[in-house]
């Protein structure tokens, strides 16, 4: 007997057509924003691959198989996103300020040509038979679902999304928390869609999302600001002689990184306060 396929396997083949065509646009040319397109559709077929795996609880590592020969494209594709977002905050700093900060701008382009260069020998050196064999697997655990597997399984999934989140009252959200959080959300969302694509009402009403979205965006802004931080002070670390203009920079970052921290602390606090009444 074949097997019925489940009507979540549309939404995986809309994603997985859409990746695998950006996968061989980068096969010719590695551009940032086709690997970031690249990137978003893989997040929500890492999920999918998530999904199977708790309801085929039985395969072990089901996820790792199936998921394993993306690991170091996505890893890739993942560090050119976040290079990304420090290079646009870099040339928003400069248009806004008009300072120039030459030494770390030619820094952040060598490590642009170095992480484009890598991420695309990853890409020419993948075989193309390890979509095939994706598709063909996830097709195959897609069978026979019953829309009972899927509400526990997202369910399940869901439930430990929000208990990763660190909402005790007596401590602060770290970095780890936040970006637990935005992550978690960003699960939470695919899930929700799949839950309404077999037939089952979202597990959050209508308010709840739209608050998720609102803190996601806030998250986001968080997390650039984290990076971009981050980044600076690595390659601050090693001189001896630093610019007041790079002083004044992570000041500027630190400042910026202490009020969103605040700002998305609270909008967490609200939002799961929502949650559970």
């Amino acid at each position: 007997m074949q097997g019925k396929v489940s009507p979540i396997f549309r939404l995986f083949t809309q994603q997985f057509e859409d990746a695998k065509s950006a996968f061989l646009s980068l096969s010719k040319r590695y551009r940032g924003k086709k690997s970031g397109e690249l990137e978003q559709k893989m997040i929500f077929l890492e999920i999918y691959v998530e999904l199977l795996s708790r309801i085929h609880f039985k395969e072990e590592n089901l996820k790792f198989v199936l998921f394993t020969p993306f690991k170091k494209i996505f890893k890739g594709l993942k560090k050119t996103k976040h290079l990304k977002m420090i290079m646009r905050q870099m040339e928003a700093v400069k248009m806004k300020d008009n300072v120039v900060f030459n030494s770390y701008t030619k820094a952040l382009e060598t490590e642009k040509n170095k992480i484009y260069a890598e991420v695309y020998d990853l890409i020419l050196s993948a075989p193309l038979q390890i979509w095939e064999e994706l598709f063909e697997a996830v097709y195959q655990y897609s069978k026979n679902l019953k829309p009972l597997m899927i509400n526990t399984a997202t369910t399940q999934i869901i439930s430990e999304e929000l208990e990763y989140f660190n909402l005790d009252n007596k401590t602060k959200l770290d970095t780890k928390a936040l970006k637990d959080i935005y992550e978690g959300i960003r699960t939470i969302t695919a899930l929700e869609n799949l839950r309404i694509e077999s037939g089952f009402n979202p597990i959050f009403v209508k308010e709840v999302h739209e608050r998720m979205s609102e803190l996601q965006k806030d998250l986001l802004v968080w997390y650039e600001n984290h990076l971009f931080l981050q980044h600076l002070t690595g390659f601050l670390t090693d001189k001896e002689n630093i610019s007041k203009k790079y002083i004044d920079l992570l000041a500027s970052l630190q400042q910026n990184k202490k009020s969103n921290t605040a700002k998305v602390e609270l909008k967490c606090r609200e939002l799961f306060e929502r949650i559970l009444e």
